[in-house]
């Protein structure tokens, strides 16, 4: 029998990295709530009163002393989660409001009821042209449509095994292909997104648009 068919909500953890978006995490965090799911969110330096009203509102979270990046916020939440929470599934979520708290509901009714080790939520539109680019390479070598989205399910058990190959440079990519590597159960579920109200954490300009680019190595050496 799936391990999903007996997945309740108090089995699943909801990961948020944020860095002065309190205006949108007020909201996400009260929705969440109000699903009646777990949520940690890790602060990255904020200086927007982050810490202080979740702390007020009583939400779990994790300071960050200074801003350490999306990335690293990312994996440093990931490691607690793995260490000190119990529970089958961890969902990552951007704190900015482009993803909608409703498919949260929609991508556990799926863990219901198949046996999954990750879902990558597959955003209707992207940010940038070179996450169009890079989203079709990994498609046609992977079969993943993409790669880069914020909003992705792992099995923690699985993310267990794989905790010491978590890399900080590459937008949590390489735990994609560690989890293809060893045949572990992918799958994409495409999700809408909604109109970004404050400028992308991982930036806008050239220099992002050549880093997304440079994340191709992994298509030539994979």
């Amino acid at each position: 029998m799936p391990r999903g068919n007996n997945l309740e909500k108090d089995q699943v953890i909801i990961l948020i990295p944020s860095h002065n978006e309190i205006d949108t995490l007020k909201k996400i965090c009260q929705d969440i709530k109000k699903l009646r799911l777990k949520v940690i969110v890790i602060d990255d330096g904020s200086t927007d009163g982050t810490s202080y009203w979740l702390k007020k509102n009583q939400f779990n979270y994790i300071k960050n002393k200074k801003k350490i990046g999306y990335e690293k916020s990312l994996i440093l939440g990931i490691n607690y989660i793995i260490k000190k929470i119990k529970a089958k599934y961890l969902i990552t979520f951007d704190a900015d409001g482009e993803h909608r708290t409703k498919d949260l509901i929609k991508i556990i009714n799926k863990l219901k009821k198949k046996d999954i080790d990750m879902i990558v939520g597959n955003r209707n539109k992207y940010n940038r042209l070179s996450e169009y680019i890079l989203s079709f390479l990994f498609f046609v070598k992977f079969g993943i449509k993409d790669p880069l989205s914020g909003f992705k399910v792992y099995s923690l058990q699985k993310l267990k095994l794989l905790k010491n190959k978590i890399k900080n440079n590459s937008y949590l990519i390489d735990i994609i292909l560690h989890f293809k590597k060893n045949k572990f159960v992918l799958k994409n579920i495409p999700i809408k997104v909604n109109k970004r109200l404050n400028i992308p954490r991982a930036g806008s300009g050239l220099l992002i648009n050549l880093k997304i680019l440079s994340l191709a190595r992994f298509i030539l050496f994979n």
